[in-house]
């Protein structure tokens, strides 16, 4: 891509950044961003879930981009424990750095929040299971922490309807570890109620 491309590019980024993004060229620089400030491998899944999941990408766009990217050199995909992974190149790095000088601070931290969530949350959920109990009058959470084969905190809790279940889920998932260090702590520091002694 010619400097002169990469520029105008940006500069469009810049301008829409409330929109999602349905330009091939465009997509790839935000890519080489994402993967960038994350500073590690990514999965082509979980790419795409920061990505067109989380709002920033249109489908079709993000497959054309990802396909550009491989071909031009920008990323490549490299066999890890855990399947492939995608990691930047020397010209994908410098593509993702003129991104920080074109585009406002206010877009480049929606993409760089957006793709830490994706990631915390793709950490934790190998470790916790959440579901959903429909009542007729609300929604049970439930709650499964583990540590390997060893299960930490199993834990059921009433929401008024799905869509908060969700919103507490989302809580979870992203610092399981807080909720259970909580537990502990509101379990060592509860107190026994005060028996009435004076007429003893």
């Amino acid at each position: 891509m010619s400097k002169q491309m990469l520029d105008e590019n940006l500069m469009k980024i810049s301008e829409r950044a409330d929109r999602i993004v349905t330009d091939t060229a465009q997509a790839g620089i935000l890519l080489c961003y994402m993967l960038y400030r994350l500073d590690e491998p990514l999965d082509t899944e979980l790419l795409y879930d920061i990505a067109v999941t989380g709002g920033i990408i249109n489908y079709f766009t993000f497959q054309d981009a990802m396909q550009s990217l491989l071909d031009s050199g920008s990323i490549r995909k490299e066999k890890s424990k855990d399947g492939m992974v995608c990691l930047l190149t020397p010209s994908g790095i410098e593509c993702a750095k003129r991104l920080k000088t074109m585009a406002g601070k206010s877009y480049r931290d929606k993409i760089v929040s957006a793709a830490k969530r994706a990631v915390i949350r793709h950490r934790n959920a190998k470790d916790v299971r959440v579901s959903y109990e429909e009542l007729e009058t609300g929604c049970h959470l439930l709650i499964d922490i583990q540590d390997g084969d060893l299960t930490l905190l199993e834990l059921k809790l009433y929401a008024p309807d799905r869509q908060q279940a969700e919103l507490l889920a989302e809580g979870v998932m992203n610092n399981p570890a807080a909720l259970y260090r909580d537990v502990m702590q509101a379990m060592f520091r509860r107190q026994e109620t005060p028996i009435d002694l004076t007429d003893n």
